[in-house]
């Protein structure tokens, strides 16, 4: 195992600098080649892993990571290894019977960051993910088809971050509970946590769902395939009409124009589906999107922050001095209005519920075999040397769905490595 370590270099991604705008993958997270590493020369008592990375996530967080602004996790160090969710197999043990070489595991935040193809990690620190049959009682239901990589998307932190973001912070109600159904606004309403929250919506508490999404395609895509929105906003079309039309540059007047634009369109869609107002908002974006939702709110609203993808690549480590510019502000033009309606506004960080996850797979998985939850085709890209694009092509909306990057076939599986180890 030592001498095959030393003779292997692995593929590694660092964060080399701090952006302050886009990120340029070149400059600001290279790829490298480094040695594999080898259990440390200890008395053996610690619980170590070998892993080899399979599959990385692409997360609109690892935008926030790379800032030094305040957050729930420190921020990435500079020359360290790129944070990631991952799905990796173990090739290698020592000290532990809890795990076994072959074994997939997941992290969300590694300890010794994601981008990288092979990781030394404390046994403690990942979790053998579940088997159908450990997930779901009727095992003749089983989808024996779902890729291995559903684990970073459903039943992995997307699925559940939308689960307890809707369900624990936008406490829905059923329509047998209230006079009506509830009226729902999903922003980035295609994107991996967005479609989930429109199909828990719409399909197992019967609300009335808008999705705010950028093409005609993504808007096709939850009224005719998915079924889980009955009006559509194309915010992007939107945008573009109003840059057309007035040829400013100014960009607190462009502010104001998609928002009023916005507003106009809210209120269309509104009366389209019947409804009034919005009884819950799941906001991934933040901007003249929330700003105006706030507006619509009906009495005891909630809304779920879940994201302000709008303003990630703004430079966080400053103050936002004009919150008619700034989408990273919360716009409180309409503060009393909250006040008079009780409505709620919660941020909420998957973490907070680590302990929950369990049964929430549960519930995830028994909805995907209901067909409550459309299993859809990751955009997966090759290759730890394109992630560095594949996260600019998130910020940009080039993605198709859940975004992850392939680092690696499994190797204990086709027992190429168990021969050379």
């Amino acid at each position: 195992l030592v001498a095959w370590c030393r003779a292997t270099k692995k593929k590694v991604v660092r964060l080399a600098h701090r952006p302050t705008t886009d990120i340029d993958p070149s400059n600001h997270l290279p790829l490298t080649y480094e040695s594999v590493p080898t259990f440390p020369d200890d008395d053996g008592k610690t619980s170590l892993v070998l892993l080899h990375r399979l599959y990385l996530s692409i997360d609109p967080a690892m935008r926030g990571w790379m800032s030094s602004a305040r957050s729930y996790l420190p921020p990435v160090a500079i020359n360290a290894v790129m944070r990631g969710a991952t799905l990796s197999e173990i090739v290698a043990v020592r000290g532990t019977s809890r795990l076994k070489i072959g074994d997939v595991v997941s992290e969300f935040a590694g300890e010794a960051g994601g981008w990288q193809e092979y990781v030394i990690v404390s046994a403690s620190s990942v979790r053998k993910i579940e088997t159908w049959s450990e997930l779901v009682d009727n095992h003749q239901q089983i989808p024996r088809e779902l890729p291995l990589t559903i684990h970073l998307s459903i039943l992995g932190t997307t699925g559940l971050t939308a689960f307890f973001g809707f369900i624990h912070v936008g406490c829905p109600r059923l329509p047998s509970e209230t006079k009506r159904p509830e009226v729902v606004l999903v922003n980035a309403a295609a994107g991996a946590v967005g479609s989930i929250v429109c199909q828990i919506a719409k399909n197992v508490y019967g609300c009335k769902v808008i999705g705010v999404a950028g093409s005609d395609a993504k808007c096709r895509l939850l009224i005719d395939d998915l079924k889980c929105c009955d009006a559509v906003i194309n915010y992007r079309e939107m945008e573009n009409e109003v840059e057309r039309g007035e040829g400013t540059a100014d960009p607190a007047e462009l502010f104001a124009l998609k928002s009023t634009e916005f507003q106009k369109r809210l209120r269309r869609v509104l009366k389209q589906i019947d409804a009034k107002g919005l009884d819950i908002v799941f906001d991934n974006v933040g901007g003249y999107q929330l700003n105006e939702c706030l507006s619509r709110l009906n009495y005891f609203a909630r809304v779920a922050i879940c994201g302000a993808i709008s303003g990630y690549n703004n430079d966080l480590t400053k103050q936002q001095t004009d919150n008619t510019v700034s989408p990273t502000g919360l716009y409180m033009k309409h503060g009393m209005a909250i006040i008079s309606l009780r409505a709620k506004i919660q941020g909420f960080i998957v973490l907070d519920y680590i302990k929950e996850w369990s049964n929430a797979k549960k519930d995830l998985a028994r909805w995907v075999l209901e067909g409550k939850i459309r299993y859809q085709k990751e955009d997966i890209r090759d290759g730890l040397e394109n992630a560095p694009s594949a996260l600019v092509d998130l910020f940009h909306g080039n993605n198709n769905g859940k975004l992850i990057v392939k680092v690696g076939e499994q190797q204990v599986k086709r027992k190429e490595i168990v021969s050379r180890l």
